[in-house]
């Protein structure tokens, strides 16, 4: 029964192939030369195209496979759903991280201070940054902080890491319009915000407020909860804190009362309408103006217990900023009201440039003047103010890596309580600094 259908088929190909004309060229000069009969040629012919018609079909149907499965990407990366495969439950989950690595050497006045000029390789920070979304707008953010810190008494630089940001941040724009909040080891109102409208070289030294040669306050995040206000003309952050600052979470509190936490609150006016979305300093035109308060009641167990009264501290600040692509212009003032011994009581200025010449590459300047209220050292009024300049260039090598060459001076001079001491106080903490920088985005 085989053997007969497959006759069969061979004589119906056969006939079919008769009724048709031989078009490989192949087949048709073996058919001149009388190697093959016109019938078999014709056979032969057919029996090609059908395999080739068969190729087309399994090729085409490869093609479609591999659209369809192109598109299907496309999408799943545009929802951010291939990141859901990694987050589980989360509705999307995003991995970044930030670096600053570079080389710097510094120099000293070595009679007063005892010290060899040196220069040294750092990591000065490395940044780790995950946000898992549970709404469209709602997500949980981890980030972890490493940095380089002194062991102290010529013991050299060990690395720590630390949790930088642990928070819930919940959007409650049906409650409040335009707001949502951070609530865990959260952002403060100011030094993020600064980083990301006035001062964009915080790789190189951080922002006035925070800075040790500027005032030296607190650092940009805390344990407590902050309310965050968007709106194109004003944005706002008003928070509550435990008041130590992320890097001396839950410090003990011996010396103060019960009640010792820390209220700290911005709001900007942006005179371009642009405060609720994310500039560009090479692309955007923008000019903020800012009033920032704050008052930690009970400060640090009023300087972790060397006062004896009971102080807080209470710090008013201003700042402006006026950006165009091609430069920018930011200045601000800072006073504190505290305990006149503390380094923290004062007040001060500080102005920084940037002017963009060519596209990639930038120069910038800053400088720092705090003055103090009283002196300090404790019970010892050694200095009365100290001024820090910084001058660079930026070069933006693509949206990953930007490389920054710099110098920063720091110059502190003794108050007249430093006595017969006067001239080692004006010159053992004054100090120069040559750095090359490498910041890393991802």
């Amino acid at each position: 029964m085989k053997r007969t259908l497959a006759v069969m088929a061979l004589l119906g190909a056969v006939g079919l192939a008769n009724a048709q004309t031989v078009e490989n060229p192949i087949l048709k000069k073996l058919v001149e030369k009388g190697i093959l009969k016109e019938d078999e040629a014709a056979a032969i012919d057919e029996q090609l195209a059908q395999e080739e018609a068969e190729k087309a079909r399994y090729q085409a149907e490869i093609d479609k496979t591999a659209m369809e499965t192109k598109e299907k990407l496309a999408k799943l990366m545009k929802k951010g759903s291939m990141s859901s495969l990694l987050a589980g439950k989360f509705k999307k989950f995003k991995i970044g991280g930030k670096a600053y690595l570079g080389y710097t050497y510094q120099t000293t006045k070595k009679h007063y201070t005892k010290e060899n000029d040196r220069g040294d390789f750092e990591a000065r920070r490395f940044y780790f940054d995950t946000k898992a979304y549970i709404s469209d707008k709602d997500y949980i953010r981890f980030t972890t902080d490493t940095s380089e810190h002194d062991k102290g008494a010529g013991k050299g630089k060990e690395y720590k890491l630390k949790v930088k940001y642990a928070y819930l941040y919940k959007d409650i724009s049906g409650l409040i319009p335009h707001t949502g909040f951070e609530f865990g080891i959260a952002h403060k109102p100011w030094i993020d915000f600064e980083e990301h409208s006035g001062w964009w070289y915080r790789s190189v030294d951080k922002t006035f407020i925070e800075s040790g040669d500027g005032m030296h306050l607190w650092p940009s995040a805390d344990l407590g909860i902050n309310f965050k206000t968007k709106t194109p003309y004003i944005t706002s952050e008003v928070g509550m804190y435990n008041g130590e600052g992320y890097d001396h979470i839950n410090t003990s509190s011996k010396n103060s009362s019960g009640f010792h936490n820390s209220f700290e609150g911005r709001v900007t006016y942006h005179v371009f309408g642009n405060g609720d979305k994310k500039v560009n300093p090479t692309k955007d035109q923008y000019a903020n103006i800012s009033l920032h308060l704050a008052s930690n009641i009970g400060y640090k167990d009023n300087n972790e217990g060397k006062y004896k009264n009971h102080t807080n501290l209470n710090l008013y600040h201003i700042h402006a900023v006026y950006n165009h692509p091609m430069f920018l212009i930011a200045a601000q003032y800072g006073k504190t009201d505290y305990n006149s011994k503390s380094d923290k009581a004062g007040d001060g200025v500080s102005i920084n440039a940037e002017v963009r010449p060519v596209k990639d590459w930038a120069l910038f300047a800053r400088y720092d003047y705090w003055k103090f209220t009283d002196g300090y050292r404790k019970s010892v009024k050694d200095y009365k103010d100290k001024k820090a300049y910084y001058a660079g260039v930026a070069y933006t090598m693509n949206k990953y890596v930007k490389w920054i060459a710099n110098v920063a001076i720091f110059d502190y001079k003794s108050s007249p309580y430093a006595g017969n001491k006067i001239d080692e106080y004006n010159n053992k903490k004054d100090k120069t600094k040559y750095m090359l920088t490498a910041e890393l985005s991802w």
